[in-house]
């Protein structure tokens, strides 16, 4: 990786101009269709509370919809219910914080349920802008040229899980967390394991970041040849921190939920409630998504499913060909064959196979819906990846990205399910 101070030159400056005009573009196309198409479920109304001040009309524009109603009651009372434990606390924490000071100056003309929504409008926004600046930088120190890094940047700002990023929703605070702490060890730092300690504050999906400080180390070893006990203890406290939002957040619920036996849930036995809920409240589990009804469900998710297919098959053949190319150059003496595959494969193993396994993972327990965003907040490798398509694909998945980003805008806006 090259250093993070790297020049950038007038695509980056081209892309600042266009991320904000798509920002502003996919705000005023939501806004515009709350007033258009009226909403299927006009329950969200009663989640908000309404004053009569000027600014009460801010959740009519779609963005209190759906599980952004859990985060905007979490910002205002809590965990005051048990099936609230899927749901992590850094984000309801920040927006909790956020609102209460930018309640200060406007409580004459808002709300506090809709400053709530107010508050993530302005970070969302603002973390996803961030975002497309940053997957610039990223594909730079991945060595892609500045014309591939404004593509993988412009495709993020497209992406099709956009509206997500933009409401009241986890995504786009995840997704800061994970790329700069990827940002951080492209750039050959240290200390990305913090950045991924507070992705796992943000959403349980951050456990699966572990794997980069497991890989990392575990590559450096096998490079070196030998295994250093400094390098076993490095490894796994920052692994331990990387992780341990997860088994306080864990703590926190059964200190809520299992102080009183008489009232006890299952889970209290183990201590671990995030299965249990999961199961219980949200029906996630080994194929329980696996029925004729979810068919159209599967559809939705198809285009992403064929995506990560494609750019695995791509990158397997790569890799097939430099090691068909370099065994002619390398003895058995020099690199065991286990050195040599990671020799090969190297630095870019790791954000294929956890693309990939977070893929499988979706498709075999997860809504399968929702795999769109999931692997746009997971895996921000994802759009890195698509420009190595060629041209005929890169217009594709150019294709599906703005469908989706518009269609999940109105759909989602005027409370229809989508992904």
């Amino acid at each position: 990786s090259s250093g993070i101070n790297a020049e950038y030159g007038g695509m980056q400056e081209k892309l600042k101009k266009q991320a904000l005009i798509i920002r502003i573009s996919l705000f005023l196309l939501q806004v515009l269709t709350t007033y258009i198409i009226p909403p299927y479920d006009t329950s969200v109304k009663e989640a908000y509370t309404s004053s009569g001040l000027i600014l009460d009309w801010i959740p009519s524009l779609g963005h209190g919809n759906w599980d952004a109603i859990y985060f905007n009651h979490l910002a205002q009372e809590g965990y005051d219910y048990e099936n609230f434990g899927a749901f992590f606390p850094l984000y309801p924490a920040m927006i909790a914080g956020f609102s209460s000071v930018l309640y200060i100056p406007l409580q004459l003309i808002i709300s506090y349920s809709s400053c709530v929504i107010l508050t993530s409008i302005l970070l969302n926004n603002t973390l996803f802008y961030i975002n497309s600046l940053m997957i610039f930088k990223l594909s730079r120190l991945f060595g892609l040229s500045e014309a591939k890094s404004y593509q993988a940047a412009l495709l993020y700002t497209l992406n099709p899980a956009s509206i997500f990023l933009t409401v009241g929703y986890t995504e786009s605070l995840f997704s800061f967390f994970v790329i700069l702490g990827l940002l951080l060890r492209e750039a050959d730092s240290q200390f990305y394991f913090f950045c991924f300690s507070l992705a796992t504050g943000v959403r349980s999906n951050g456990l699966s970041l572990v794997f980069f400080i497991l890989y990392d180390h575990i590559l450096s070893m096998i490079k070196a040849g030998n295994v250093l006990i400094v390098n076993l203890v490095c490894m796994i406290i920052q692994a331990c921190i990387s992780i341990a939002p997860f088994f306080w957040f864990q703590n926190h619920l059964y200190e809520l939920y299992c102080t009183d036996s008489t009232n006890a849930s299952q889970w209290c036995e183990t201590g671990i409630s995030y299965g249990y809920i999961q199961a219980k409240y949200w029906g996630v589990g080994l194929f329980k998504y696996w029925e004729f009804k979810q068919i159209p469900n599967f559809l939705i998710a198809a285009p992403m499913f064929s995506l990560v297919v494609t750019i695995q098959i791509y990158w397997t053949y790569d890799q097939f060909r430099n090691f068909r190319d370099l065994n002619a150059n390398y003895t058995h003496t020099e690199y065991s064959n286990l050195r040599f595959l990671f020799h090969v494969c190297n630095f870019q193993l790791a954000g294929y196979a956890h693309l990939g396994v977070l893929t499988l993972l979706a498709l075999l327990t997860m809504h399968v819906q929702v795999v769109t965003r999931f692997i746009v907040a997971n895996c921000p490798y994802l759009f890195l990846y698509c420009t190595r398509l060629g041209k005929k694909g890169s217009r594709l998945v150019l294709c599906y990205f703005v469908v989706y980003c518009v269609v999940g805008t109105v759909v989602h806006s005027t409370f229809y399910p989508w992904t």
